[in-house]
């Protein structure tokens, strides 16, 4: 158990980065908003803000993976997962060779999202959160990239799909 009890939810993430364009896709977990143009995406992941305070999505995806860093630093030793430091390398790693080019400009935001739907797996296993949602919508073939609504109060997930 390279990653601790939730070492398969992990490798599956890992596995899914090495074979992206290759994934048969699957259906988006929750409600989302879709958006099919890349312009659109481009301005909504880097320069749009949400909601009342003004989130960025690079804001909104940070506090998301505080809450899940938050319950790792409440765990006793002995049940901390391990290696996961490890995950941003073997995660582009495998990125560098499939990922779709429509998804190219997006590079570092893609590892890093499924970086933390990563750690997320395995802190809270296979649970219906945030970053659960973010992974299926990349196994879906969507890239998330903004949030409509009033975050965190309401709204839901922006993905471009191609």
């Amino acid at each position: 158990m390279r990653y601790g009890i939730y070492s398969e939810l992990v490798e599956e993430v890992i596995q899914f980065a090495d074979s992206m364009q290759d994934t048969l896709k699957s259906e988006v977990l929750g409600n989302i908003e879709i958006m099919t143009d890349i312009n659109e995406a481009i301005q909504s992941a880097f320069n749009d803000t949400f909601g009342d305070d003004e989130y960025s999505w690079s804001d909104i995806r940070q506090i998301e993976i505080g809450k899940v860093k938050g319950k790792l630093y409440k765990l006793d030793a002995d049940q901390k997962p391990n290696n996961l430091e490890e995950l941003t390398e073997d995660i582009s790693k495998g990125l560098r060779n499939s990922l779709p080019n429509s998804l190219n400009s997006f590079f570092e935001n893609v590892v890093v999202d499924l970086r933390n739907c990563a750690i997320n797996r395995a802190i809270n296993g296979q649970s219906n959160n945030f970053y659960e949602q973010i992974f299926s919508i990349y196994r879906a073939g969507g890239f998330p990239c903004g949030w409509k609504g009033d975050y965190p109060e309401s709204g839901k997930i922006i993905a471009f799909f191609d």
